[in-house]
C-alpha cells in the first residue's frame, strides 16, 4: 500500500517539512525502518538515531527543534504517538468479516440480530439476547440468555458471556475472556462454606476494550460496572460489585477484589493487588506490583507504590534505606562486639 506524505500529514493534522511529493510504503519502528517507511519520535534522545536511520520520513513533535536541516521529510505535530497511531491504521485498516451468520450457529428463542452482523462458526446465542448492528461475534463464542450487545462491537473467538450481561457500543473483547461468572462469595457456617448466590449482573459501557483471558464476575446483588473508555489488559481478575470509572487503564495480571471502587482516569500498573472495599480516587496512579490493603483510600491524583502501598516518594525513601540493611547489620554486630568487650573490661 502506497500513501503520499500529504495524505498522511492531513490525517495527522500536521505540517510537512521537506519533500511534499514523497510517497511512502509502510510504517516501522526506529530499529526496523527501511527506505519508504515512516517512523515517529516523541523524545529528543531518539532524534539522532531517527535522523541516521534509513526511514524516509519522521513524525516529530513541534516542540523538538532541529539543530540542522534534515534530509528526511518531516511531519510536525502536537502529539506524535497519537498522530502515528492514525497513520498506522491508515496502512493497516481493520478488515471486518462479511456480514454473515455461519450455518453452525445456534440461536435461542426471541434472539434479535440487527443488520450487518457477523457470527462465526459454532457460536451459541442464548434466548432473548440482542446484538446491535455492525457487531461481530467470533468462532466458538458462548453468549447466554438476556444479553445485550450494542453497535459496532467485536467479540473475538472463544469468549464466554454469561446471562444478563450488558455490553455497550464499540466494545472490543479478546479471546478467552469470561464475563458474568459467579463472584467469589461464600458464608462460613459450622465448619463449612455455603455459597452466597450471585444474582447481579455486569455492565460494560461504550468504548471499553478488554484483553484476553480476563475474568469479570457478576455482582452478588447489584452490578459490576466497567466505565466508558476503560482499557483492561490480559489476565486481569475483576471481582463482584467492583465499579471502575471512565478512561481507566489496568495493566496485565491486576486483581481487584469485591466491592472496590476505581474512579475515573486511574492508572493501575501490572500485577497490582487490590483488596476488597478499596477506593482509588480520580487520577490516582498505582505502581506495578503494589498492594492495596482492605478498605484503603488512595487520594485523588496520588501516585503510590509498594506493599502496603504508600506515596511514591515515601516508598523511594524507605526502599533506599533497605538497600543499606546488610551494611547496617554488620555495623550493629561490630558495635555489639565492642560493647561486649568493654563490659568484660569493666567487670
Amino acid at each position: 500500500m502506497l500513501k503520499t506524505i500529504k495524505e498522511l500529514a492531513s490525517l495527522a493534522e500536521g505540517t510537512i517539512v521537506g519533500n511534499e511529493t514523497l510517497v511512502l510504503s509502510g510504517v516501522a519502528s526506529l530499529e526496523n525502518a527501511k527506505t519508504g517507511d515512516i517512523i515517529f519520535v516523541e523524545n529528543t534522545k531518539f532524534l539522532a538515531r531517527a535522523l541516521e536511520s534509513t526511514a524516509s520520513a519522521i513524525v516529530l513533535s513541534k516542540k523538538i527543534s532541529l539543530s540542522e536541516v534534515s534530509e528526511k521529510s518531516l511531519i510536525l505535530v502536537d502529539y506524535p504517538k497519537l498522530a502515528f497511531a492514525k497513520i498506522v491504521r491508515e496502512f493497516f485498516p481493520i478488515i471486518k468479516p462479511p456480514a454473515t451468520i455461519h450455518p453452525t450457529v445456534i440461536t435461542g428463542e426471541n434472539v434479535q440480530l440487527a443488520l450487518d452482523i457477523a457470527i462465526g462458526a459454532h457460536s451459541v446465542i442464548g434466548a432473548n439476547t440482542r446484538i446491535g448492528k455492525n457487531s461481530t461475534v467470533g468462532i466458538n463464542c458462548v453468549i447466554g440468555q438476556d444479553v445485550e450487545i450494542g453497535q459496532d462491537s467485536v467479540i473475538h473467538s472463544s469468549v464466554t458471556i454469561y446471562d444478563r450481561v450488558k455490553i455497550g457500543n464499540r466494545v472490543i473483547i479478546h479471546s478467552g475472556t469470561v464475563i458474568g461468572s459467579d463472584g467469589f462469595g461464600y458464608v462460613f457456617h459450622q465448619g463449612e462454606y455455603y455459597k452466597f448466590p450471585q444474582v447481579g449482573d455486569v455492565i460494560i459501557e461504550n468504548d471499553v476494550e478488554i484483553g484476553s483471558n480476563v475474568s469479570i464476575d457478576r455482582g452478588a446483588l447489584g452490578s459490576t460496572i466497567i466505565g466508558q473508555g476503560t482499557k483492561i489488559d490480559n489476565l486481569v481478575q475483576i471481582a463482584h460489585n467492583v465499579k471502575i470509572g471512565k478512561n481507566c487503564v489496568l495493566a496485565a495480571q491486576v486483581g481487584v477484589s469485591g466491592s472496590s471502587i476505581i474512579e475515573d482516569n486511574v492508572i493501575v500498573g501490572g500485577q497490582v493487588g487490590i483488596a476488597d472495599h478499596v477506593r482509588l480516587e480520580i487520577g490516582s496512579i498505582i505502581g506495578a506490583q503494589a498492594g492495596i490493603p482492605t478498605g484503603k483510600i488512595i487520594r485523588r491524583g496520588l501516585t503510590v507504590w509498594g506493599t502496603p502501598a504508600r506515596p511514591i516518594e515515601d516508598f523511594k525513601h524507605i526502599y533506599a534505606h533497605t538497600q543499606n540493611l546488610p551494611a547496617l547489620k554488620e555495623r550493629v554486630i561490630k558495635i555489639e562486639k565492642q560493647l561486649s568487650q568493654l563490659d568484660k573490661k569493666n567487670r
